[in-house]
């Protein structure tokens, strides 16, 4: 916590059982003074955490007549923190399943905002969930805050994600399921437009191809929030929420690029080297996956030494662009 560093704070301490039991103490400690719900105070309570070796200026989280940190205090120290609005105004044209599907997503993004900010940097527009803030369009959210740096995310996006950063990033709040709501998001950008909003369109790539990045709400939140706020690159934090059928999509779209065609007694075959399983180390594939995204697409997987044993023992057809295979010496 930078802010208690700035105050010469060398060890935090809570007896808020909430806090010590959480995954990560110093953001849920943030997040309760943040939330008002808690403040820095002078002393020692509680369970230690150090921030320093040693622990000569203590402070603990909870409340007191005197404190040195408090929501205020952190709010503007905060103030350049991003908002994360979540357009659902589609939300009628899904199903039931669809929508439920969208309220569970949304709830979700709670829990991924509370990781790296706090619940008033989530704003739900056109439909109340009960969760962050909630505006009746974006519109008016974005010209009552005063915004002028927005990001609309969006798979057809006219610029490359790479970590830009906004004041605010919206996200469709579209769950598709029936395939029948593709460009929605960018209809959000038109509607935008014509209340006078300026934007950028911006597409999150993974070597690019949009195909492997998650289309999960959470996960796009949470992508955004590792880039801009963590600093990590947007492959890393792709990777990171990647769930594998989401990365088995995208081996299934890669793997025709690494198989080898080789005829055998006038039958065509494609193999994989088992070793290019390696050369996928930025998916977050598990060897089955790769093993059974080969056999759906019908590839042979062949151990490295044995496929250089049968190329050695074939001719290369350029004009059929594949190896026939002659027979084993």
């Amino acid at each position: 916590m930078k802010a208690l560093k700035e105050l010469g704070i060398d060890c935090i301490s809570t007896e808020i059982k909430r806090i010590t039991e959480s995954d990560d103490p110093l953001q849920s400690m943030a997040y309760h003074v943040i939330m008002g719900k808690a403040q820095v105070c002078r002393g020692l309570k509680g369970k230690v955490f150090n921030l320093n070796q040693e622990c000569e200026n203590p402070a603990y989280v909870g409340k007191c007549d005197d404190p040195i940190l408090t929501r205020n205090d952190l709010l503007e120290k905060a103030k350049d923190f991003p908002f994360i609005v979540i357009d659902c105004s589609f939300y009628d044209f899904h199903t039931e399943k669809e929508k439920k599907k969208l309220k569970l997503q949304i709830q979700q993004c709670l829990g991924v905002i509370r990781k790296f900010m706090w619940d008033e940097r989530l704003v739900i527009t056109h439909k109340d969930f009960g969760v962050g803030v909630f505006y009746p369009s974006t519109a008016k959210f974005i010209k009552e805050m005063g915004l002028k740096d927005i990001i609309l995310l969006d798979p057809n996006g006219d610029e490359v994600f790479e970590g830009q950063r906004a004041e605010c990033y919206i996200i469709g709040g579209i769950v598709d399921k029936t395939g029948n709501k593709r460009g929605w998001t960018s209809k959000i950008g038109e509607n935008l437009r014509r209340e006078g909003i300026s934007f950028r369109s911006m597409r999150i790539e993974l070597r690019g191809d949009v195909i492997g990045v998650p289309d999960r709400l959470n996960t796009i939140v949470e992508i955004v929030l590792r880039v801009v706020l963590d600093g990590e690159d947007v492959e890393k934090a792709v990777r990171s929420v990647q769930s594998h059928l989401v990365a088995k999509w995208r081996l299934r779209r890669e793997l025709p690029k690494r198989t080898i065609r080789i005829d055998v007694n006038g039958k065509p075959f494609r193999v994989v080297r088992k070793s290019e399983i390696k050369s996928f180390d930025w998916l977050n594939i598990r060897p089955k996956d790769f093993y059974e995204a080969c056999s759906e697409l019908g590839y042979l997987v062949i151990d490295d030494e044995w496929l250089e044993r049968i190329l050695r023992n074939s001719t290369f057809d350029e004009s059929k662009n594949r190896y026939i295979f002659k027979g084993f010496n």
